[in-house]
């Protein structure tokens, strides 16, 4: 199958889920942070947000502190009480665009690495390091 992705996805809840606001005219609604890239973000809320509604956001993580970006609602399916919410970003500075990426880098090259049963692969210069939980994290 043909990943029609434009950029790699941080599964974010995967290792640690995390909250953000998003701001729209009719208000500010949390969400649960399913996965990031460059081009968007997947979250859980209990908001519906109306396709093409226009949202913005700031990401204030340790690894991951943005300006303004901003982005239209894509998709919203609702699953019991809970509506999974895809934004596709439409406007963000390049820095931040940048910083995405890196960490996709990260993230995808210690899965690969994991995989190939490498048990030394966490290093703290990792861009992805304050999202991640995984058992091989070094801690000191």
């Amino acid at each position: 199958m043909k990943n029609r992705r434009k950029h790699p996805r941080l599964p974010v809840i995967k290792d640690l889920a995390k909250e953000v606001f998003i701001s729209t005219d009719a208000g500010f609604f949390p969400g649960l942070l399913m996965n990031l890239s460059a081009g968007g973000i997947y979250l859980m809320m209990h908001s519906e947000l109306k396709i093409n509604t226009q949202v913005c956001l700031v990401f204030d993580f340790d690894s991951l502190k943005t300006d303004m970006i901003t982005g239209k609602v894509m998709r919203n399916e609702k699953k019991n009480l809970i509506w999974n919410t895809a934004i596709a970003f439409t406007d963000m500075k390049d820095e931040d665009f940048q910083k995405i990426i890196e960490m996709s880098e990260d993230y995808i090259d210690c899965e690969n690495k994991i995989s190939l049963g490498v048990t030394d692969v966490c290093d703290k210069s990792c861009r992805y390091y304050s999202l991640c939980e995984k058992k091989l994290k070094i801690t000191k």
